[in-house]
């Protein structure tokens, strides 16, 4: 299905007993005359895998997009270069009219220092793609939930190398030109406790834990950053939670490592702040280096914390391999189940 470019989402709603025009807005797909990715390193540099970033890079460009590159991208240093430089370098690409998507280069540990140098208000006036996976997620958590933007979680623009090509990959690709596929859950998937040198072997049948069948709107990502930035002054969630509460909300959770204890007292902490007031089901992906208590696992987590919502376990997103793009700030319908799963974006003119 081929969707129009610069396609706004929009509705009428009452909040606080004052009539509002809500737009999720989508930015301008690309195209073969507007076909410019820039790519920033808002978190660590890629200095230490440079041929495996450049395979990507050429996998990316195959696909017919132009490549730019900020200053500090192939710094060997995590993170790239200091906090205000590192917006510095995401600005210049803001301001650059034939950029059409923002794709930061890695993901790492220390993208959270950005905040207070961000300027959301001119993201916002100046509407693009931004796309990236795991520590990125400070970047497009809160540009989804402050600036009703619609951006893309799931990959690095250094994730298409041989070992990260799985097969979202040019689904993700082809999105970006206004494509929207249906995507549907693996048949196979690497095992977490399962490493190996090159490509990934997927030796493990993949079967979602759980069932539902819901119509809401999508929002999450790394669920270590998503924590780090709720209840900071960064935490956009309770407003963008009034404004589509008519829509109800699909959250997903990529967890990377964070001890199940640990995830047990952050779903409280979430609780309380009101973050699942609206929600219909949560979709959380595989944990790729499990930390699991013996006082209360993963899935346990979950349902001791939000007994009252719906949660499907093991979904293909996040760290581990095959893993789907998914639209942050999109309306979607989720059909999981008997262990597969399919997405469907309700991106429509």
């Amino acid at each position: 299905m081929e969707m129009r470019q610069d396609f706004v989402s929009c509705r009428f709603s009452f909040i606080m007993g004052v009539e509002v025009f809500l737009c999720m807005k989508y930015p301008k797909f690309l195209n073969e005359k507007y076909n410019t990715i820039g790519v920033c390193a808002m978190s660590s540099g890629v200095g230490h895998k440079l041929d495996s970033f450049d395979a990507s890079i050429e996998y990316i460009e195959s696909n017919g997009y132009h490549i730019v590159e900020t200053a500090s991208v192939r710094n060997n240093s995590e993170p790239s270069i200091d906090a205000k430089t590192r917006v510095d370098e995401l600005n210049l690409l803001v301001n650059d009219s034939s950029v059409g998507a923002i794709w930061l280069a890695a993901g790492g540990d220390f993208q959270f220092e950005t905040l207070p140098y961000m300027d959301f208000d001119w993201i916002e006036k100046n509407p693009k793609w931004y796309l990236g996976a795991s520590d990125p997620t400070n970047l497009l958590f809160p540009i989804t939930c402050k600036c009703d933007l619609a951006t893309v979680y799931g990959f690095n623009a250094g994730s298409f190398d041989e070992y990260s090509i799985n097969e979202y990959s040019s689904l993700c690709l082809d999105f970006l030109k206004g494509k929207n596929s249906e995507l549907h859950s693996s048949s196979m998937h690497q095992d977490v406790d399962f490493y190996n040198d090159g490509a990934p072997i997927l030796n493990t049948k993949t079967e979602y834990v759980g069932d539902c069948s819901v119509s809401g709107r999508l929002l999450g990502g790394c669920f270590e950053s998503i924590n780090d930035m709720a209840g900071t002054p960064y935490d956009f969630v309770k407003e963008f939670n009034e404004r589509y509460k008519e829509d109800g909300i699909i959250w997903f959770f990529d967890i990377f490592s964070m001890n199940s204890c640990d995830v047990y007292r952050a779903l409280l902490k979430m609780k309380y702040m009101g973050y699942f007031k609206y929600t219909k089901a949560i979709l959380v992906g595989r944990v790729l280096f499990k930390n699991v208590s013996d006082l209360i696992g993963y899935e346990d987590a979950f349902k001791k914390a939000l007994p009252d919502i719906n949660v499907v376990f093991q979904v293909d997103i996040g760290h581990t391999y095959p893993h789907m793009y998914v639209v942050n700030g999109a309306m979607a319908r989720v059909e999981i189940k008997d262990g597969h799963g399919t997405i469907n974006y309700e991106i429509k003119e």
